[in-house]
C-alpha cells in the first residue's frame, strides 16, 4: 500500500486533510520517512499507532487495514510458494495488464520482471485467442476452471486449467488473480491413449476376422483330412496340423482377451470374492487340483466381476500347467491384511525370471501361449491394482494383488 492510498482510506472517514495529519503524526512517532510505498510491516505499525491514538470508527478502520495487510502478506507468501503459475492483473480499458507474477510463472512461461506492465493476452495468448484471453476473466462458468492454451516465451504451446479470481482493491479498482494449472502432459497422454485404443481396435478387428476366419476354414479341412487319411503315417502328419491349428486358436483367443482386458474399469461393483472364486474354479479344467480358500466368505470387494473371474481363471490355470508332474497341485486363494493372494505348491518361479513372467508371450511350458499372466496384469492394471509374484509358503509361486477396495468385511 502506498502513502496516498493509506491517506485515502482514512480520508473516507475523516476527510483527506485530517487523514494526512493522522498518518504524518504516526510516521513521526515511528521515525518512518514518508515514502511512495510502505512495507506490510510498516503499514501494520502505522495502523497500530493510529488505532492507539484514536478511538471510535477510526480505530476500527485502522484495525481493518491491519487485518487486510496481514491477510495480504499471507496471500503473497502463498503465491510465491505455490507450484502453479500465478499472475496478478489490473484492467486497463477492460484488458488485463500484468502487475505481478510468481516464480512459477517465470519458470513455466519464461517471462520475468519485464512482463510487468504488459498486456497479458499479448504476452502469452496465441494470436487467434487474444479476445478470448480477456473474456475468460469474466466468464460466469469459470468457477471450476477453464481449459485454455497459452504460449511460452519460446513459442511452445501448452494447455492449462485457468482459474480467475476478480477482487476489488481499497480504492475500488478491479484487480484479478489467475492461476494456471499445467495439464499439457496429461493431454498428451490422453491423445496417445486415444491413438493406442484406435490401433487396438484395428488389431482386434484383424485378429477376430482376418485371422480367425481363415483359421476356421483350415481347421475344418484338417479335420476332414484326418478322417480321410489313407494311412497311419498320413494321419500322424494331419494330427500335427490339427494340433498346430488348436494352438493358433488358443493364441487368437488369448490375444483377443488380452486386448479387451486393458480397458480401465470405470464403474466397479460390489463383488463377493467367494462367488467369483467358485465360478473361476468351475470354468477351469482343474483335474485333481485341490482348492484351499483362506478368506472370509462374506468378504466383498469393488471389481468388475467378469474380469476378476478371468484373472482367477488364468492364475488357477497357470498353477495347474506349471505344477509338479508327480503330485496333486494345491492352490490357495486368500486374503491377508488387505492383500489378495493366489499361491500354489508347485516348483515356483526363479527370482531371476519374476520380472519377465508378465511379459506378452513369456512361457516355460510347451503347451502355454505365454499370455495368461500378461492377461492377469492387464486386468489388475485396469482396476488400478498392482500385482507381483514372490515365494509361496510351500515353495511354489505366490501372486499378490494390492490396492483393492473392500466394500464389506465380515
Amino acid at each position: 500500500m502506498d502513502h496516498d492510498e493509506l491517506v485515502s482510506t482514512f480520508g473516507q472517514t475523516v476527510g483527506v486533510e485530517k487523514a494526512r495529519s493522522l498518518v504524518d503524526d504516526a510516521l513521526t512517532e515511528l521515525n518512518i520517512e514518508p515514502s511512495a510505498s510502505y512495507s506490510s510491516h510498516e503499514i501494520a505499525d502505522i495502523c497500530e499507532t493510529i488505532a492507539r491514538n484514536t478511538d471510535g470508527y477510526l480505530e476500527i478502520v485502522a484495525n481493518e487495514i491491519q487485518v487486510r495487510e496481514k491477510a495480504q502478506r499471507r496471500f503473497d507468501t502463498f503465491v510465491e510458494e505455490i507450484a502453479d503459475p500465478v499472475v496478478a492483473v489490473s484492467f486497463q480499458a477492460a484488458e488485463p495488464t500484468v502487475t505481478a507474477i510468481n516464480p512459477a510463472f517465470t519458470e513455466t512461461f519464461g517471462h520475468g520482471d519485464e512482463a510487468i506492465g504488459r498486456s497479458l493476452p499479448e504476452l502469452i495468448a496465441p494470436a487467434e485467442a487474444r479476445s478470448e484471453a480477456t473474456d475468460v476473466w469474466f466468464r460466469s462458468d469459470a468457477d471450476g476452471g477453464v481449459e485454455i492454451e497459452r504460449l511460452t516465451a519460446g513459442g511452445e504451446r501448452r494447455t492449462f486449467i485457468f482459474q480467475p479470481v476478480i477482487v476489488s482493491s481499497f480504492d475500488g479498482a478491479v484487480e484479478g488473480y489467475g492461476i494456471y494449472t499445467d495439464i499439457t502432459d496429461r493431454k498428451r497422454r490422453e491423445r496417445r491413449l486415444t491413438r493406442q485404443n484406435e490401433q487396438l481396435e484395428r488389431f482386434v478387428s484383424v485378429v477376430s476376422h482376418d485371422l480367425r476366419n481363415p483359421l476356421t476354414v483350415a481347421q475344418g479341412n484338417a479335420e476332414l483330412a484326418r478322417e480321410l487319411a489313407s494311412s497311419p503315417e498320413v494321419a500322424d502328419h494331419v494330427e500335427e496340423v490339427v494340433a498346430a491349428h488348436r494352438r493358433m486358436e488358443s493364441l487368437v483367443e488369448d490375444l483377443l482377451t488380452l486386448a479387451s482386458q486393458g480397458r480401465t474399469v470405470d464403474d466397479p461393483c460390489p463383488v463377493r470374492l467367494g462367488t467369483v472364486v467358485s465360478n473361476a474354479w468351475h470354468y477351469v479344467d482343474t483335474t485333481d487340483a485341490r482348492l484351499v480358500e483362506e478368506y472370509p466368505q462374506e468378504l466383498t470387494i469393488e471389481a468388475d466381476g467378469d474380469r476378476l473371474c478371468q484373472l482367477f481363471e488364468n492364475l488357477i490355470r497357470n498353477a495347474i500347467e506349471h505344477g509338479r508332474d508327480d503330485a496333486t497341485v494345491t492352490i490357495r486363494i486368500g486374503w491377508d491384511e488387505g492383500v489378495l493372494f493366489v499361491e500354489d505348491d508347485g516348483p515356483g518361479i526363479d527370482p531371476d525370471q519374476r520380472e519377465d513372467v508378465f511379459d506378452h508371450g513369456y512361457t516355460t511350458s510347451t503347451e502355454g501361449t505365454g499370455f495368461g499372466l500378461a492377461i492377469v496384469e492387464a486386468i489388475a492394471d485396469a482396476h488400478g491394482w498392482t500385482v507381483d509374484v514372490v515365494d509361496g509358503r510351500d515353495g511354489g509361486a505366490r501372486f499378490t494383488l494390492y490396492n483393492i477396495s473392500v466394500v464389506r468385511r465380515p
